[in-house]
């Protein structure tokens, strides 16, 4: 026993000096904490079923790709062959590990996300009689999920089915059930500070039934729908017309993420008024991507940015109703993607009136 506890000691301070060094670098990391159900091998000569207990250290590098290292431990009673049949607690096997998993992610964790790891590791074997203790390696694989976050701290649920293959003896194949929980171990950044429209310049007096201050081509006195978005078509009231797209300029994104860029937010309110003046408009908002990366990838993104668009303006006051939120990836370029100017011209997000 005191084996046992001197080596979970040992791994548990393995793992803790890990996750400092890595907790500096990513930028979606997690703890989980999952107790699990195990189905152990016969050839170990335990009772069947037993229980342990798992912690893991996950963050995210690229896309849906993360990589998790992770601690267990586990008890295994056994039959004293030396009594009456019954199991005790001097008759008790113990396991310990450490091990290293890349995990790939169905999702972006934003809701219900299955995913699939493979792993492998180190794992102790504290046996009758003592002589038989061992190190060994082993392998695993698992398929699970995580649910949307439970809490205001983003904490989620986390189940899984995991197959591992301990090369103690001849080999163990276990199989192992857990339920635990997720802990974003980075709390999400505060939002930006609010961005007030600039105080118009004072130029004098001026004949206001000449002006045209949305530059929409309908002078203010027969303009019933101000603020329109520059370059938009307009009828003879001012009003946006359907069937027509605006790319929308300024809006850009943190890289691969739909995170708004500060100067991104500033534009979007512009967006904002014009959509409030005229509240029977109809647009969907497209988002596009270049062709670097995953076709997969790009997709999810672009959708992605279009949402954190259509939320940007539902939050500052256009209605819901008003907007929908599409991604189309790399499938609609309007430049080629063999120029960074190209490239630059297809990332783009645009306003498609209906």
């Amino acid at each position: 026993m005191r084996r046992f506890l001197a080596h979970s000691l040992a791994i548990s301070t393995a793992v803790l000096t890990a996750t400092s060094a890595l907790a500096e670098g990513p930028e979606d990391g997690y703890l989980d904490l999952m107790p699990y159900f195990t189905r152990v091998d016969s050839d170990r000569n335990t009772e069947l079923q037993n229980g342990g207990l798992r912690a893991a250290y996950g963050w995210g590098w690229t896309g849906p790709w993360y990589s998790e290292v992770q601690v267990f431990g586990a008890i295994l009673e056994t039959e004293d062959v030396f009594e009456t049949g019954e199991f005790t607690d001097q008759s008790d096997f113990y396991m310990a590990g450490i091990g290293f998993d890349t995990t790939y992610q169905f999702g972006d964790r934003d809701w219900y996300t299955p995913y699939v790891l493979a792993g492998f590791g180190a794992v102790y074997d504290d046996v009758l009689p003592d002589d038989q203790d061992e190190t060994n390696a082993f392998i695993n694989v698992a398929a699970g999920l995580t649910t949307q976050e439970i809490s205001r701290r983003g904490i989620r649920l986390r189940a899984e089915v995991r197959y591992m293959h301990d090369f103690f003896e001849n080999g163990m194949n276990d199989w192992q059930f857990g339920f635990g929980i997720s802990i974003p171990l980075r709390c999400p950044p505060p939002p930006p500070p609010p961005v007030y429209a600039k105080a118009p310049v004072d130029r004098g007096p001026v004949e206001v039934n000449l002006v045209d201050s949305d530059g929409d081509g309908v002078l203010d006195r027969d303009d019933r729908c101000p603020d329109t978005l520059p370059g938009a078509q307009v009828d003879s009231d001012g009003c946006v017309i359907a069937n027509q797209t605006i790319t929308l300029a300024d809006i850009h994104f943190e890289t691969g993420s739909s995170n708004l860029k500060p100067s991104a937010q500033e534009a979007l309110l512009d967006v904002a008024q014009a959509l409030r003046s005229q509240p029977d408009t109809r647009a969907e908002i497209a988002g596009h991507t270049d062709s670097q990366g995953n076709d997969a990838f790009n997709l999810r993104l672009s959708q992605q940015r279009a949402n954190s668009v259509r939320a940007f303006l539902i939050r500052n006051g256009v209605a819901a109703e008003q907007l929908s939120a599409n991604g189309y990836g790399e499938t609609q370029p309007v430049a080629t993607n063999d120029t960074a100017e190209g490239r630059a011209a297809n990332r783009r997000v645009e306003m498609r009136f209906r």
